[in-house]
């Protein structure tokens, strides 16, 4: 192998944007997999936990390629071939995801296999590549590369025992890969390119908005009235002008931080997107049971706008919390679940005053920014640069 210095690579590339779009792939088999509702009118709680347990196995494939191309990517052929060799595979693994386990965990078990694999190699390689790193950096990559062996090796047995053993052996590899990933005296010794991680954790989450966008499109031809498709249209959107108005105002971009609570956050933040896309489709559908289906619904919104504004802790230091702020979004999320106890679930209603409760959260929060950034010093810039730091 041909020893070369490290160069880290500026932004996000080309090729890890186009990486990311095989997520719009994997987010719609997963809601997928819960949009199919049985006779009982509601998906069992053995497709739930199937769901979950997908979704974050995606996700930390996610995590691990965006920790390792945040910390030594350069834009190589091989960062590419690498990326590209686990999109391919992850076809494969989005194909064994179904809600009975039996007869496609394999196809799930051996994709995760190579995908843990490769990016072991992947891991390996920039080890062994490099001459100018540092005893942090080495034990950074050598955390990941155990991490990932050890889950390795328990995906590969795993894919050999009977199925309700391989159930739970596949839980523990996963609940070890989210456990074993994080040393924190290391990781801060080394901070992030933190710019970076934001802008991969907005194009994941708008990834997620966007699966959301195309799921609520059968709402303009399922339902005679058009107060449905609007409001929930409206709702959408006002979600995601909550999240990337934070993003592009107030969050610090340049903090010196390893980042991994960020894209922890972030992460959950997806699974609530899109477990809100199957609440907001199972609205027209007259066959899922209608209590059920409408504490999803208020149950997501509410564990949006908590997530959301657990990103706060990231802002520049002027715009972080403060109690105008938390009472704000405390208060609006006690407001939606107020509606639905009062309204007794009613859809049309609590749907309206969700909306407007939504957009109330992103006004109040849009004032309190201009009243914060007003009172700045003049000449104070809200955008720092290499030179501030």
């Amino acid at each position: 192998m041909v020893k070369r210095l490290f160069v880290p690579a500026e932004g996000v590339s080309n090729i890890e944007l186009f990486y990311d779009l095989i997520f719009v792939h994997c987010i719609s088999v997963l809601t997928s997999l819960v949009r199919h509702v049985p006779e009982s009118g509601f998906p069992s709680m053995d497709t739930w936990i199937m769901y979950f347990f997908s979704f974050c196995v995606v996700l930390q494939v996610w995590f691990f390629t965006t920790l390792l191309m945040n910390r030594y990517g350069e834009r190589s052929i091989v960062d590419a071939a690498c990326m590209f060799a686990n999109m391919f595979l992850l076809y494969f693994l989005s194909n064994g995801i179904r809600a009975d386990w039996k007869g496609t965990q394999h196809v799930f078990l051996i994709a995760w296999a190579l995908i843990l694999a490769n990016l072991i190699l992947h891991w390996v390689i920039k080890l062994f590549r490099y001459t100018n790193l540092d005893d942090d950096d080495r034990k950074i990559m050598r955390w990941n590369i155990a991490t990932l062996a050890v889950q390795l090796a328990i995906v590969v047995v795993t894919a050999f025992l009977p199925t309700l053993p391989s159930v739970i052996a596949a839980w523990g590899a996963l609940l070890f890969g989210i456990v074993a990933w994080r040393q924190p005296k290391v990781y801060a010794a080394k901070p992030s390119r933190f710019s970076h991680i934001c802008e991969r954790c907005s194009l994941l989450t708008i990834i997620a908005f966007g699966e959301a966008v195309v799921a609520i499109a059968p709402y303009t031809t399922q339902t005679s009235s058009i107060v449905y498709p609007v409001f929930v249209f409206v709702l959408v959107v006002g979600l995601f002008l909550i999240y990337i108005f934070e993003q592009d105002n107030m969050i610090d971009h340049h903090a010196r931080i390893d980042g991994m609570a960020y894209m922890t956050i972030t992460s959950w933040m997806v699974v609530v997107i899109g477990t809100l896309t199957v609440a907001l489709e199972f609205m027209v559908m007259r066959n899922v049971e209608f209590m059920p289906k409408n504490i999803l619904l208020v149950g997501c919104l509410f564990a949006y706008l908590l997530t959301s504004f657990l990103l706060g802790r990231y802002n520049k230091p002027e715009f972080r919390y403060s109690a105008l702020y938390v009472a704000g979004r405390l208060g609006t999320c006690a407001f939606i679940v107020a509606v639905a106890v009062v309204t007794n679930f009613d859809p049309l209603i609590t749907l309206i005053c969700d909306t407007g409760a939504v957009y109330f959260a992103l006004c109040h929060e849009w004032i309190l920014y201009r009243r914060r950034s007003g009172k700045l010093s003049f000449g104070h810039s809200l955008d720092y640069t290499d030179e501030d730091e």
